[in-house]
């Protein structure tokens, strides 16, 4: 064990100590290869968390519109849940302007989106509306497009509208939809009133209109995703503060011109008011309460890249395998078995030198940049440490011939 914890601990330090791999199991490279992950996600998750607090204290443009705002419109928190009593909003020309941009719209993710439907020539031209479009000869619909605008209006079902969604449903010809809305039916009395209307309005959007998947994923638009399509999708859009019932997203600029983006919910903060007075502490704990969710984006990420990973140390393998082969250096090193054995003994160092480079950049690179240096930053310092291998394999391969006078008994070739 002694023995095998002074290899494995000090093989990246030296050559002698890493070239006793090629008489060990593949196991060591898995084992490294395993580590790496681990200090990789790590070293990402410390760089795109730990910094927050500094970078937002060195903020002083977005604290102040932050405290101004929550004095403008007061946060209530009750039951990790905020609540407003007006909703802020600005329109999507806004974006090109100049300042910080404000959303606060806490109705809840659920609320219904009352958009407009509409389609378009397929050649150019103008828009009809989705009613002039099923009044078309059918040579002619093939010509159009379908599309849907968000408007950020709620559609709130009252027992009117549902009674027109149960009429249009009742005469629907399509049998497959008459059949779900008897079973619907069916169920009435063991739903409650909220999630029999908006079921009913979901076969009706299912019945009515072509098919919204591409739109949301429950086919059934909803405010929310009028936000995401409209600004936090568009790469133009910077310097913001969304506030939502049960979430914030926001960016700023430091004071030295670092880009910031940070997402946070409410998890970990007390019932109350948010004024300007506490507005600092109430971003800085949303941030917090993220970091489970954070944590597994960036271990996703970081499973996402493991085949580049992976090929790394192969990819050195095959290099070392080609430049000692020409070398004609010792047989039992310049195996392409024991290469990759070699590789695998800098893996866990490497990695752990790479998460503290990219721990220490998170204070001054911008995320966009973050989230991929690990990559190159990993592969450098293996190759650097590969490079430094091979130099040392030669100058010790002309050592031994100026000894010898020629290729030593042990470097015969095969």
């Amino acid at each position: 064990m002694k023995s095998w914890l002074k290899f494995f601990g000090l093989s990246f330090f030296s050559d002698k100590i890493a070239k006793g791999a090629a008489r060990r199991g593949i196991l060591n490279f898995i084992l490294g290869l395993a580590l790496s992950l681990v200090f990789i996600f790590c070293g990402v998750l410390a760089a795109n968390t730990a910094p927050f607090r500094t970078h937002y204290n060195n903020a002083s443009e977005f604290k102040t519109f932050v405290r101004n705002s929550f004095d403008a419109v007061n946060l209530n928190i009750k039951d990790e849940r905020v609540s407003a009593a007006e909703v802020v909003n600005f329109e999507p020309e806004e974006i090109a302007a100049k300042g910080y941009k404000l959303v606060i719209d806490t109705r809840p993710s659920t609320a219904l989106d009352d958009f407009v439907a509409y389609c378009t020539p397929k050649s150019g031209g103008e828009e009809i509306s989705y009613e002039e479009y099923l009044a078309l000869p059918e040579e002619e619909k093939n010509k159009y497009d379908f599309k849907i605008r968000y408007t950020a209006n709620e559609l709130v079902l009252s027992e009117e509208l549902t009674a027109g969604y149960e009429e249009y449903l009742d005469s629907s010809e399509n049998q497959d939809i008459k059949k779900q809305y008897k079973d619907l039916s069916d169920k009435k009395g063991t739903l409650s009133a909220e999630e029999y209307r908006e079921s009913v309005y979901a076969l009706y959007l299912k019945a009515y209109y072509p098919d919204l998947s591409s739109y949301e994923r429950t086919s059934v638009p909803r405010i929310r995703t009028y936000y995401y399509l409209n600004f936090l999708n568009k790469a133009e859009l910077s310097e913001y503060l969304f506030v939502f019932d049960d979430c914030l997203i926001g960016n700023f600029k430091t004071d030295g011109g670092l880009d910031v983006s940070f997402y946070g919910v409410f998890d970990r903060i007390a019932d109350g008011v948010v004024k300007g007075g506490s507005a600092d502490a109430f971003i800085k704990e949303a941030f917090s309460g993220a970091l489970p969710m954070m944590a597994n984006v960036y271990s996703m990420s970081v499973f996402r890249f493991m085949p580049i990973i992976l090929l790394m140390p192969l990819a050195l393998a095959v290099i070392s395998w080609g430049v000692l082969k020409a070398l004609k250096t010792d047989i039992r090193y310049r195996k392409l078995t024991s290469c990759i054995k070699i590789q695998g003994s800098f893996l866990w160092f490497a990695s752990l030198v790479c998460a503290l480079i990219i721990f220490v950049c998170g204070f001054f690179v911008s995320g966009t940049v973050l989230n991929y240096l690990p990559l190159i930053v990993f592969f450098l310092i293996l190759a650097v440490r590969t490079a430094v291998y091979l130099v040392f394999e030669k100058i010790n391969k002309n050592k031994t011939e100026k000894q010898t006078g020629g290729e030593s008994k042990e470097e015969q070739p095969e």
